[in-house]
């Protein structure tokens, strides 16, 4: 599957001079869109418009993926630079679209905890500002959460159990994230 994406990104920069720093501002754009989007969705409830919406941030998701394998293909890609912008370009993505879900705890802790590592990011020295293995973890639960979010806000159809556990597994890996990138940029 890997060597399939490969050669699709790799197709997309050879063909159409797609970059990994072109990957990475798409989900930048895209951010307020879809954070406008998934209003609409929790307003309306509407099961139409939250597919739509889910099947759209998934694609957008999909470039923090499709970048990463880019950039360790292409050897003119200044990893340093490339590393943070991707790093930032998931928090804001992140905060956009939690935001139409209001001020709650599980919000409010991704936020703040979204901060504190936008601030590693920048800071971070330039040969520290990839992200670790535990906010990569992150990033995907992160990711996901905002589906699971809609689909429970929507519907209905989500447990409560799940729903809370995920949560609280999402909330306890974006801290850990902190922490491994504190412990990585003081080595």
């Amino acid at each position: 599957m890997e060597k399939m994406l490969k050669s699709f990104v790799l197709y997309l920069h050879d063909k159409f001079g797609i970059t990994p720093d072109i990957l990475t501002y798409t989900r930048i754009f895209a951010a307020p869109w879809l954070a406008l989007l998934v209003s609409k969705s929790i307003s309306s409830k509407s099961a139409t418009t939250a597919l739509i919406t889910m099947a759209l941030y998934l694609l957008i998701v999909s470039t923090d993926f499709l970048d990463g394998i880019l950039a360790r293909n292409i050897p003119e890609h200044d990893h340093s630079h490339g590393g943070m912008l991707d790093r930032l370009s998931d928090k804001i993505l992140i905060v956009f679209t939690l935001i139409p879900f209001g001020l709650n705890l599980f919000t409010f802790l991704i936020i703040l905890a979204e901060s504190i590592l936008a601030f590693q990011a920048i800071y971070a020295p330039e040969d520290k500002k990839q992200a670790t293995k535990t906010g990569k973890a992150k990033m995907v639960l992160q990711a996901l959460l905002v589906p699971v979010l809609l689909i429970r806000v929507v519907t209905g159809f989500v447990p409560e159990i799940f729903f809370f556990a995920y949560i609280f597994c999402t909330i306890a890996f974006t801290y850990a994230s902190i922490y491994s990138h504190y412990f990585y940029f003081e080595k």
